[in-house]
């Protein structure tokens, strides 16, 4: 089953701008800032002792959408059981 939420990703404008706020502003330490294709980074950010992770990310072709979704990905010991247990309690999968 699920053991804990790895990373959650914010959508934002300026990746530069994001990053000098989480971590000047909040305190956020970078685990990972990496090119991730031409126009954006691959940001991974957290809070200092903990263990889920932030990520900065810019939604390419729904910039404007920013502000109005996220995303969370989680971790689990074998995903094809937790997905076959999820679907026993009725969770519903797409894509």
């Amino acid at each position: 089953m699920i053991k804990q939420i790895k990373f959650v990703s914010i959508p934002v404008r300026d990746q530069n701008r994001a990053l000098d706020f989480y971590t000047d502003k909040l305190g956020f330490t970078i685990i990972t800032d990496q090119p991730f294709d031409e126009k954006q980074r691959w940001i991974e950010l957290r809070i200092p002792k903990a263990e889920t992770r932030v990520v900065l990310f810019t939604p390419e072709g729904d910039e404007n959408r920013i502000g109005s979704f996220m995303n969370m990905s989680y971790t689990c010991d074998d995903i094809h059981k937790t997905y076959d247990e999820l679907k026993k309690r009725g969770v519903e999968f797409e894509g």
